[in-house]
């Protein structure tokens, strides 16, 4: 078989064409094409994101989750962020090959919603960039440690006003949780890591929703994935992004 060249499609996802990039394995290419990729989180964010909405990505990882929902979910506007330095140009590619980049752009960095943050943050690379993120847990030997920005979670509210939420962030997600600011907030979709801050960790996450005024929809929650709502926050499409 001739070899792949950078701007040949490997897959089609939820009518997103996937271009070739080296960060894509022949097991993830399958993966795409059978609609298994990140298939309850992208099956949630259709089911749940009503037109119009704002939403804020955190963890985009190959760029697909946010161009399926940027596509398919009639968003206002998508803002997503990648710490993983390695794929923010094949990411925007993505974006421009399905002509999507008006609707959703991409930035390096890392959101902190800790008070006084740091500059900057240790991010751990590994070769699958699925296994990536702020922590390293099992085989450090194969992780690859890259220094990248930080974003304070008060000043991107400001910069990009959001009523949805959609993270898969490799267990950093207990964290954001703790000192996030929620208000203005109606729809979350998360992915837990229990194997990183145990039950104990996933069961406070749900305590802070709780305490925040988020109800888990559990019908739509399942496999990790849990999506959270309230209820007395308007939607997307009565908002606008202003400053």
């Amino acid at each position: 078989m001739d070899e792949l060249k950078p701007h040949d499609i490997v897959a089609t996802y939820h009518g997103i064409e996937v271009p070739n990039a080296p960060h894509l394995g022949p097991g993830m290419i399958r993966s795409m094409v059978a609609g298994r990729y990140e298939r309850r989180e992208v099956e949630a964010a259709l089911a749940v994101i009503r037109p119009g909405a704002f939403i804020l990505e955190m963890g985009a990882g190959s760029g697909l989750v946010g161009a399926a929902i940027a596509k398919n979910c009639s968003p206002a506007q998508v803002l997503a962020i990648e710490a993983n330095p390695e794929l923010i140009r094949h990411i925007s590619a993505l974006y421009a090959r399905n002509g999507l980049t008006g609707v959703i752009s991409v930035r390096h960095g890392v959101v902190l919603t800790e008070p006084q943050p740091p500059a900057q943050a240790e991010f751990f690379v590994r070769g699958n960039f699925l296994g990536s993120g702020l922590t390293v847990m099992k085989n450090p030997e194969k992780a690859r440690k890259v220094i990248v920005p930080t974003i304070a979670y008060d000043e991107l509210r400001r910069e990009f006003p959001h009523d949805v939420i959609v993270m898969d962030i490799e267990g950093a997600e207990l964290g954001f949780l703790r000192h996030a600011d929620l208000s203005g907030i109606h729809t979350l979709i998360f992915e837990t890591h229990p194997d990183i801050y145990g039950r104990e960790g996933v069961r406070e996450c749900r305590r802070l929703l709780k305490a925040a005024g988020f109800k888990l929809e559990t019908e739509l929650s399942r496999g990790g994935v849990h999506v959270y709502r309230r209820n007395d926050v308007p939607g997307g499409a009565e908002r606008e992004v202003t400053g």
